[in-house]
């Protein structure tokens, strides 16, 4: 392998947004995030801030009328 050609490999301290922190090895010495495994939805099983951002609540408002060939529920057979 070359020599001096290879970034510095040191520990990294992550910070997520909701407060949680913890350690683990990068290239950069500092990490900030918006969303960790602590509050990120698909882990906790609530809704989070990844809903807060809007983008949901636009696409139903978006897509509110389309029923893409579904059957009514209502339909008595």
């Amino acid at each position: 392998m070359k020599k001096n050609i290879h970034p510095h490999y040191e520990d990294c301290k992550v910070t997520c947004a909701c407060g949680n922190s913890f350690v683990t090895r990068s290239i950069q010495p500092e990490m900030k995030l918006t969303v960790c495994n602590a509050c990120h939805p698909y882990y906790t099983g609530r809704k989070g801030r990844v809903v807060e951002a809007g983008r949901l609540e636009k696409f139903r408002q978006k897509y509110a009328g389309v029923n893409y060939g579904q059957r009514k529920s209502d339909d008595t057979e």
